[in-house]
C-alpha cells in the first residue's frame, strides 16, 4: 500500500478524534490548558512527542506535491517546528498557547480546520473522493 494512503488513514483518524473531543469537551479546554501551561513535565514530554512524531513524517513522508499529500508534509514539519519551540523556547509557546486560548473564536475555526483537513485525508487515504465523503451517492 503506498505510504501517503497509510499516513492519511493514521493522521486523518488522529485529528479526526482529537478534534472531535475537543469539539465535546469545549467547556474543559481552559482547564485543561491551564494544568498544561502549570506543568514544565508535561510541557517537556508533549515537546519531545511532537518532535518525534515530525521527525518521523519528514523523514519517510518528503513529498513536496500539489495534490492532498502536501498536507500530510505540513503536518510532519508542522509537528517538527512544535516540537523544537515546546523544547528549545518554551516561552514562546506559552505565549501562542495563552493567545489562542483567549481568542475562543480562533481557537473554534483552528478545531473546525483540523476536522475539515481530517475528512480530506480520510476520504483521500480510504479511496473516496470529497466530493463523494460529503454527498452520499
Amino acid at each position: 500500500m503506498d505510504l501517503s494512503l497509510v499516513l492519511a488513514k493514521i493522521v486523518g483518524l488522529y485529528c479526526l478524534i482529537v478534534s472531535i473531543s475537543v469539539l465535546l469537551n469545549y467547556q474543559r479546554i481552559p482547564i485543561l490548558v491551564h494544568e498544561f501551561i502549570e506543568s514544565e513535565g508535561l510541557k517537556y514530554i508533549a515537546g519531545l512527542v511532537t518532535l518525534i512524531v515530525g521527525i518521523i513524517v519528514i523523514i519517510i513522508h518528503p513529498i513536496i506535491s500539489n495534490d492532498w499529500r502536501i498536507i500530510i508534509t505540513i503536518f510532519g514539519w508542522g509537528a517538527f517546528l512544535v516540537g523544537l519551540v515546546n523544547l528549545f523556547i518554551p516561552e514562546l509557546a506559552l505565549q501562542i498557547i495563552r493567545l489562542i486560548a483567549s481568542h475562543r473564536n480562533l481557537f473554534t475555526l483552528f478545531v473546525l480546520a483540523v476536522l475539515l483537513t481530517s475528512l480530506v485525508l480520510l476520504a483521500e487515504g480510504f479511496g473516496i473522493t470529497f466530493i463523494q465523503a460529503l454527498i452520499p451517492i
